[in-house]
């Protein structure tokens, strides 16, 4: 039966000569799979991120389904041409792709995603965006840590997920304008210009090691050395 969903692209591999496997998450029912034929051949745009109305036929016994048409909703011209942007994209996407293997319908992250990916076709600050990501990303994750700490914390522990104002003991944990750059991100500050691409290359290594211990099975991002050599080099 023919359906329609809104949908973000997450993931797509390549199948044969002209075809993806391509992975959206949807609005109506999460995470799902499909095969798009011929679309290399179509030269329909089919970048990590992109929003779009698809169209499809799936059994309900099938775990993939045949993809028939996708019909972008917003223009992202800066996600497909921008080169920073796109890079961005392929890292973020690489996460949702860790992270939502068997998601069902959840309309809130949805709208939370969509709402991002528009935020960043339109932002002009690059440099935090990857670290914020994460820390918002987390509060949907259900793995945000403990905000409770005042503001003047400097220490951040990443097993426990705590900001502190005294050092933990045989944890793993950052200090410092690193603690202070995540915390001001988790608190949606994002007057961060006093902090030095360092600060943030170490807030990114952070966030990166707390999904790491807090994601089952997260592992490493394919992504994340390019985004080290475009904005922390």
């Amino acid at each position: 039966m023919k359906q329609t969903d809104k949908g973000i692209l997450i993931n797509r591999i390549s199948y044969g000569d002209s075809s993806y496997i391509i992975t959206f998450y949807t609005l109506e029912k999460g995470i799902q799979k499909f095969i798009f034929q011929g679309v290399k051949k179509k030269k329909i745009p089919v970048f990590p991120l992109l929003v779009a109305e698809i169209t499809y036929y799936k059994r309900p016994d099938s775990e993939l389904g045949k993809l028939t048409n996708i019909d972008a909703k917003n223009q992202l011209l800066e996600l497909s041409f921008h080169p920073i942007k796109s890079i961005i994209s392929f890292f973020i996407a690489d996460v949702l792709n860790k992270c939502l293997k068997h998601e069902e319908q959840d309309e809130e992250l949805y709208y939370f995603l969509e709402k991002f990916i528009l935020h960043l076709n339109e932002e002009e600050e690059l440099a935090h965006l990857p670290v914020f990501f994460l820390t918002e990303f987390s509060k949907h994750l259900g793995v945000s840590p403990n905000m409770s700490t005042s503001v003047d914390a400097i220490y951040f522990n990443v097993i426990d997920g705590e900001f502190s104002l005294l050092r933990p003991t045989g944890d793993i944990y950052y200090e410092g304008e690193t603690a202070k750059l995540i915390y001001c991100l988790f608190e949606n500050d994002l007057k961060s210009n006093a902090f030095t691409k360092l600060d943030r290359k170490k807030a990114l290594d952070a966030m990166i090691q707390y999904y790491q211990i807090h994601i089952p099975q997260f592992g490493n991002l394919t992504s994340l050395p390019i985004i080290y050599d475009i904005l922390y080099a």
